[in-house]
């Protein structure tokens, strides 16, 4: 006989401005903050007088615009794992060798071939963790210096699509690539007060002024030696033509922020080459992997300083990530793309933001008996997460740490 014996219920409570309006200690509670209110009650419907605490019995529930409530199974305080996790902010992956924003060179060396080579593990579509090797070289010249090299190299990989640094559009790039360096960014891009306008994926930047930068000169958008270096290969107007297209996204950066740097101290600084993930292309239902990862290795630098890899991070609380758990905890809402099947998607609210934060309880129980309807023997396990916004407006996330007896995950400021 089918057993089900592994049950998934998600509850994620509505971002709210409302104070109470995301959980409450009990259903009557509830009812007066209007639709998506978290609750937790025992068996007989009361409110938990403060913690769950050995011996109760209880279960979550969400109340909806219309009147509707859907419960979890009711669990045994005794038979649950209670674990509190606090929003962690997730970041990509970004591996740098040469200058990296505060030491470090690239070994120039005369009439030398240099390798780069790039190798994705992941694979966004099938998870297959298939090698996709990507090889670029760059053989120097009689009188190297690290900006030849790096600018080189830098130039050939965001030729490539998956380089490319493009942030939206069926193009976008896997990774962006930077040049670094520890020039020193002293330079107002404009003659006198003006602007600079970047554009994510494009070439031209517009200087709100007559530019004080000539043809070779360097463009940052900002005086720090992190901040990526471009060079300006063309001057029409007020628009400057880089060699490479804009890679961090699009901006306009205030008077005074815009710097560059002359060719001739570009030349004599240490240079780097960072490469960083980019968030990809999300949609709900897809299981689509935001995070790319990858390997990077060196042939034929010297001396060069090591590649550094600061390693992605997955995070915790991620709103898509959160989106994606409630839709398939709550049967794909409806499953409206399976074809022949009547879709109830109208019946079924889904609270998530992608672009919100989270704070989560996960609670892990068994159920030994009853059993559920439809089972062999054995216990049956139940999860239930429960997702309220990592925001200030949320003071019923005390309550909900109480209810639990959870210190500090909730936000309750």
């Amino acid at each position: 006989m089918f057993k089900t014996d592994n049950s998934l219920h998600v509850f994620v409570g509505p971002n709210s401005t409302t104070e109470n309006a995301a959980f409450q200690d009990d259903v009557t509670a509830s009812a007066a903050t209007g639709s998506g209110s978290i609750f937790v009650v025992h068996q007989d419907g009361s409110a938990p007088d403060g913690a769950l605490v050995a011996g109760d019995l209880f279960k979550v529930g969400q109340k909806h615009a219309d009147g509707s409530v859907n419960f979890s199974p009711l669990l045994k305080y005794d038979d649950c794992s209670i674990v509190g996790k606090a929003t962690v902010a997730r970041t990509e992956q970004s591996s740098v060798f040469g200058w990296n924003g505060t030491s470090g060179s690239i070994d120039a060396i005369n009439s030398n071939r240099y390798t780069v080579r790039v190798n994705f593990k992941n694979n966004v579509d099938m998870y297959s963790q298939q090698s996709d090797l990507h090889f670029f070289e760059y053989v120097s010249d009689a009188s190297a210096t690290q900006l030849e090299v790096a600018d080189n190299i830098v130039q050939q990989m965001v030729k490539a699509e998956k380089f490319n640094g493009l942030l939206l559009g069926k193009k976008r790039g896997s990774v962006k690539v930077s040049l670094l360096s520890a020039a020193a960014v002293t330079e107002d891009v404009a003659a006198s007060s003006g602007t600079a306008a970047f554009v994510n994926g494009s070439k031209s930047v517009t200087i709100g002024n007559t530019p004080a930068f000539a043809v070779g000169d360097y463009i940052s958008a900002a005086a720090d030696d992190a901040t990526p270096r471009y060079k300006v290969v063309a001057i029409s107007g007020n628009v400057a033509t880089l060699a490479i297209p804009y890679a961090e996204a699009t901006e306009t950066v205030a008077d005074g922020t815009a710097k560059y740097i002359a060719a001739a101290t570009m030349a004599a600084a240490a240079a780097g080459i960072k490469i960083t993930s980019l968030e990809q292309e999300w949609k709900l239902g897809c299981l689509t992997d935001t995070q790319v990862t990858f390997e990077v290795s060196l042939d034929g630098w010297g001396a060069t300083t090591a590649v550094a890899d600061t390693a992605a991070v997955k995070g915790s609380g991620h709103g898509k990530e959160v989106a994606e758990l409630e839709w398939f905890g709550k049967g794909s809402q409806g499953a409206p793309y399976r074809t022949g099947i009547i879709s109830n998607e109208t019946d079924i609210t889904l609270y998530a933001s992608k672009d919100a934060s989270y704070d989560i309880v996960e609670i892990d129980g068994t159920i030994a008996d009853p059993k559920y309807a439809v089972a062999g023997s054995g216990v049956g396990r139940c999860q239930i997460v429960v997702a309220l916004v990592d925001d200030v407006h949320q003071t019923d996330g005390a309550e909900a740490n109480a209810v639990f007896g959870l210190t500090a995950i909730f936000n309750a400021a």
